[in-house]
């Protein structure tokens, strides 16, 4: 028969963290639902007490989780609570169940066995990628127990560590790992999580040289050849100078070799601890190649000015709020059209225009040209090649492209919904964001974008980052900067709810305008910017939302010079 134990252990669990082993983060970055993580570095030693003499398997499991929590010596704490055998098997950094520490439960399910229930938040995968969890169905994990010397220790248990919400970054820390679009001129980040303040940059390098994040990887490159390997497995640090020594490629093109140094730059320098430079060894040999001749985009930015139009003029609104700068040659078509939504496209020389006849393309000196006449669209998204994107609201998988030459085509999409709100394409040109409606479940993904010669697309990657899934009915979304994505919905009574995303991290929630209906973004999360019903364009101000201009009909994204 089972047996419900008492809650005893996440009562013990949280007394043991209100005591000092561990404190519990009461700001920073919000996970929607639960305890706030704080972003902060896990430098901070962490004490945890051996095994309990003659203790109960509750009680051994209960210090095994807390055990866990201390990173330092690659989780020595944690070993000393399992079984000899077992701690040859057991494997921490196989990844990370993150768990919401409330609903915890246990259940004694044999004379030598205990079951722990928990409601999974998010998980994170062996190679360091965080991803919020596509269910909070409970999760059963089984830990089974032996006798040592007369002391219960663990035999068996799930590989990696089970963390809760609010203690996830007192144990690992977000790092930003570094690889490029395919043409190379820009900088594609891609977020990780390690644990051990001491081996970071060893995770960083191995990460690095295993390549992107599965889901990140149809759109970018590396510079790292094939078969490259760490040698030895380990990047020592001296005086600031991270020491990267690599082995199993020919490495005799310059070019690549400026390309890795550059990657490793950025993915260490400023982001391990004490790194302040990286030595490149190449088969034996210290690299010294330069920087490549043109250096690429890490971070892109846009005019922060928004792109508006008030029903008569589309162009830059001032920073007063009370005038718009026309974009000659657009904005007097875009008016004439009648127009309901638009994308500015690369150098400010065409957008992309919804109408009652469908999404047409606007350049300059030229009429409008109709591309999708297909009804329910919604607003168009530009890339950076000039590529517009569209699909209906009511047939999310219908997606189709539109090149600058005229060729046009459709990708089959990774995501499954019954309705679509709002689509972007990143600054770089890699990814795309959709914000989706299924039933009653609203929730936005990014996907990598593959593309033929020419930046042509030939398909959407078939695996998805799942962001937040949020209240509400979807209105909208926008990329931040290269990292950070938010979303828009709209609650029953009127208020918005705005959703900040971290790509591979946190979200972070706020109230948005009463009665909004769609983002605009700057380059920082203080420069989004909503407009509501009324025409109002808004922007942040303390906890709340300040008029900014009035009789806005539509803003418009725009891309980086």
């Amino acid at each position: 028969m089972r047996r419900r134990l008492f809650a005893a252990s996440a009562l013990l669990m949280v007394a043991a963290l209100l005591t000092g082993c561990v404190s519990i983060p009461d700001s920073g970055k919000v996970q929607q639902g639960d305890v706030a993580p704080v972003d902060v570095s896990p430098d901070l030693d962490i004490l945890v007490d051996p095994p309990m003499v003659d203790g109960t398997q509750q009680q051994i499991l209960d210090g095994f989780l807390l055990a866990a929590l201390s990173s330092q010596n690659k989780f020595r704490a944690a070993y000393e609570f399992l079984t000899p055998e077992f701690a040859d098997e057991w494997q921490p950094d196989a990844g990370a169940t993150i768990d919401v520490l409330s609903d915890r439960s246990f259940d004694e399910v044999s004379e030598t066995e205990i079951e722990l229930t928990a409601t999974p938040a998010a998980s994170l995968r062996n190679n360091g990628q965080y991803e919020a969890a596509a269910s909070a169905t409970p999760l059963e994990l089984q830990y089974g127990f032996e006798q040592v010397d007369g002391q219960w220790r663990i035999s068996s248990a799930p590989q990696g560590i089970v963390i809760d919400q609010a203690n996830f970054t007192q144990v690992y820390r977000e790092y930003t790992l570094y690889f490029f679009d395919p043409s190379y001129r820009y900088l594609v980040p891609d977020s990780r999580w390690f644990a051990g303040r001491d081996s970071a940059q060893t995770s960083v390098v191995q990460a690095l040289l295993a390549g992107p994040a599965e889901w990140l990887a149809p759109g970018v490159v590396t510079a790292f050849p094939e078969g490259t390997e760490l040698s030895p497995a380990a990047v020592p640090v001296s005086g600031r100078v991270a020491e990267v020594s690599l082995t199993g490629a020919a490495f005799d093109d310059t070019q690549s070799a400026q390309r890795m140094q550059l990657q490793l730059d950025e993915s260490l320098v400023g982001s391990v601890r004490n790194v302040g430079e990286v030595a490149l060894v190449l088969n034996g040999v210290e690299s010294d190649v330069g920087e490549p001749s043109t250096q690429p985009a890490r971070d892109p930015r846009v005019d922060p000015r928004p792109v508006v139009f008030d029903g008569e003029t589309f162009g830059y609104l001032s920073t007063s709020g009370d005038g718009v700068t026309a974009i000659e040659g657009l904005s007097e078509q875009i008016a004439a059209a009648d127009a309901s939504g638009a994308a500015l496209g690369p150098d400010s020389e065409s957008a992309a225009i919804r109408t009652g006849s469908g999404v047409s393309l606007v350049r300059v000196g030229e009429d409008p040209l109709l591309l999708d006449p297909r009804a329910g669209l919604i607003t168009p998204a530009v890339d950076r090649l000039g590529i517009v994107w569209s699909v209906p609201a009511g047939a999310p998988s219908d997606l189709a492209w539109f090149a600058p030459d005229g060729t046009n085509g459709r990708v089959a999409v990774p995501w499954s919904a019954s309705t679509i709100a709002a689509i972007q394409v990143s600054r770089d040109g890699t990814r795309i964001l959709a914000l989706l409606g299924d039933g009653a479940r609203t929730y936005f993904v990014a996907a990598a974008i593959t593309r033929a010669e020419g930046g042509i697309p030939a398909e959407l990657g078939t695996v998805v980052l799942t962001l937040a899934e949020v209240d509400g009915t979807p209105l909208d979304v926008a990329w931040i900067d290269s990292r950070t994505v938010a979303s828009l919905t709209a609650l029953d009574d009127g208020a918005t709810r705005l959703i900040t995303q971290d790509l591979g991290g946190f979200a972070s929630t706020r109230a948005g305008p009463t009665d909004g209906v769609q983002l605009d973004a700057g380059n920082s999360i203080r420069d989004v910017r909503a407009r509501d019903s009324a025409g109002l364009l808004l922007v942040q101000s303390g906890v709340g939302w300040q008029k900014r201009a009035e009789g806005i009909r539509f803003t418009a994204t725009q891309l980086p010079d």
